[in-house]
């Protein structure tokens, strides 16, 4: 079981969108998600794109990241240049740093229902391709279940 904690400004769009998309590639991993800034609530328009999408989006209250800088993580995946400054925070508890630059859909402030809505489904579209890449690279292989041989699920040995 990988412990991965995937960290944005607020933790109430970015990190939980890539929660949502992280789960969906495979089992073996624990994904947990914070923001460097607690945020107010779930945006509507994000929930609407992830279950149009096929996610089962909670709506549930936004974490600080200072509630895991005591636990021991696999990964801490940085979703927003913001987020970064947590690696001073969980020095000697993080086996590995992932960052990704995926932008703030509502940075600029209030923007027209359809604007949003374009906003938050390219950014979607944007973090399902990199982080399916990033699945695929790095988590994959580690998760795969393996025969007393050595080789992966699709071992035919026995």
């Amino acid at each position: 079981m990988k412990n991965i904690l995937i960290v944005s400004n607020s933790d109430t769009c970015r990190s939980r969108m890539a929660q949502e998309i992280l789960n969906s590639f495979g089992r073996g991993m624990k994904i947990s998600t914070a923001g460097v800034l607690v945020g107010n609530s779930v945006p509507d328009v994000v929930c609407q794109v992830m279950e149009q999408n096929g996610y089962d989006f909670s709506r549930r209250k936004p974490c600080d990241v200072a509630t895991y800088t005591q636990q021991t993580w696999d990964y801490v995946i940085t979703l927003c240049p913001e987020a970064e400054e947590v690696q001073k925070e969980m020095q000697g508890v993080v086996r590995k740093y992932v960052s990704f630059n995926f932008a703030d859909p509502f940075r600029g402030g209030i923007h027209a229902d359809d604007e949003q809505e374009e906003r938050v489904v390219a950014l979607y579209n944007a973090m399902h391709k990199e982080l399916y890449e990033f699945f695929r690279s790095e988590l994959m292989e580690k998760l795969l279940p393996r025969c007393s041989c050595g080789a992966n699920t699709y071992c035919r040995c026995e």
